[in-house]
């Protein structure tokens, strides 16, 4: 039986190839990617015991690159994904940095085993950059993605207290600005507790830092899009006028270095006073535009090789981010590219028993319960109903 040719070309039919993951894509951005000053970083991580959280994923892997490179006494990586540790672990051997790393295969909610990382490796810097992130899964997962966020986040920060860390830096993120997602209020929940930790006590620094996106991350439009142009399309863009902010990986976390690397004696305004840093991305980026560049670098033409759709925005979703709101007084830092803005904040007293009713909330898989103590933490956000939510209003009747 001869074999269809239509068929055998399809088979092989050979797939566009474009640049992602490692390779530059700066081309996708209608700017030049800063150049950072790295001597202070390098200043602040050398010979220092530095633990990272998320290590394994897209941020947190490229944060212990670069530490690495910074030349620590030791570096720990956690995460708890067995496969994401497993590729950071791989590659930073390969890389020379094996006779430094420490790892630990931990859920950062699981507070005694976190505690026994601290207890073992003694940190003196931490870098907390473990989330879950993607919008909809949150959306639809919130009591995992509150668990993540909120409590886990609090867990770094009060076993970095214990321990007697010198600086805690928190990666936070845009959609925590006006969150209209269940995502960025969590993210939002973290920033008041290490901003009121920050104010509280005076031997932790807390460095809470902000961005938007990052190309090619997990999860984001680069690698979904390229995967859609290498299948031959429709390239799915949600709505015609979305826009975000982006960064290269490498640019964001030098940034976040760099903040961290700001001196209290030698940078007057870098306080204990509960202030975020905000990472200055340029300006936003219609994701229509980049789709179309995209499918230009492959040597494709729109509406001729490849289509683009329109699918509407997800739960959660906005069309224009924001870094900062137009109340905050942002600061130079004097550093390029990295500014301080001066978020509403909430003491202590205040706080906690807020904060207990979201992670009890969470804990018992409420919810209706956890959407209400959220709002009460984050007021600008409400919580859109789901089929969990609706049944349970259905079930008080």
């Amino acid at each position: 039986m001869a074999f269809p040719t239509n068929i055998f070309r399809q088979l092989f039919r050979r797939r566009p190839q474009i640049a992602v993951g490692g390779d530059d894509l700066s081309y996708l951005l209608p700017r030049e990617a800063q150049k950072i000053d790295q001597r202070a970083a390098r200043r602040l991580f050398h010979r220092r015991r530095v633990l990272v959280t998320g290590a394994g994923g897209t941020i947190g892997a490229e944060l212990s690159r670069q530490i690495a490179e910074f030349g620590p006494s030791r570096l720990t990586l956690v995460d708890n994904s067995e496969y994401a540790l497993y590729k950071i672990l791989l590659e930073l051997g390969e890389a020379g940095h094996r006779d430094i790393i420490s790892s630990s295969l931990t859920d950062i909610c699981r507070e005694r085993h976190l505690r026994r990382v601290f207890e073992r490796d003694e940190p003196e810097l931490v870098v907390h950059a473990a989330a879950f992130k993607h919008v909809p899964i949150v959306e639809s997962n919130r009591c995992a993605g509150a668990l993540t966020n909120c409590y886990g986040t609090k867990l770094v920060i009060d076993l970095a207290m214990e321990h007697d860390v010198e600086t805690v830096v928190f990666i936070s993120s845009d959609k925590a600005v006006n969150p209209t997602s269940f995502m960025g209020a969590t993210k939002r929940i973290a920033e008041l507790y290490a901003q009121a930790q920050d104010v509280a006590q005076t031997e932790t620094r807390f460095v809470t830092v902000r961005f938007g996106n990052v190309l090619a991350s997990s999860g984001s439009v680069v690698p979904l899009f390229k995967r859609q142009i290498e299948n031959g399309g429709p390239v799915t863009v949600t709505h015609p006028e979305i826009m975000r902010y982006f960064m290269t990986t490498r640019e964001a976390v030098q940034l976040v270095l760099q903040a961290a690397s700001l001196d209290n004696s030698e940078n007057p305004i870098v306080t204990h006073d509960g202030r975020i840093f905000v990472l200055d991305m340029g300006d936003p980026v219609k994701i229509l535009d980049m789709a179309k560049r995209m499918i230009e670098a492959c040597g494709l033409k729109l509406g001729e090789d490849i289509e683009i759709k329109f699918t509407g925005l997800r739960p959660g979703e906005k069309l224009f981010e924001e870094v900062f709101l137009d109340t905050d007084k942002l600061v130079k830092t004097g550093a390029d590219g990295v500014l301080l803005a001066s978020p509403a904040m909430i003491d202590l007293p205040l706080l906690n028993p807020r904060l207990e009713d979201v992670i009890g909330s969470a804990l018992a898989a409420d919810q209706g319960a956890l959407d209400e103590a959220v709002h009460h933490l984050v007021p600008e956000f409400h919580a859109a109903a789901t089929d969990e939510t609706r049944a349970g209003h259905k079930s008080d009747r």
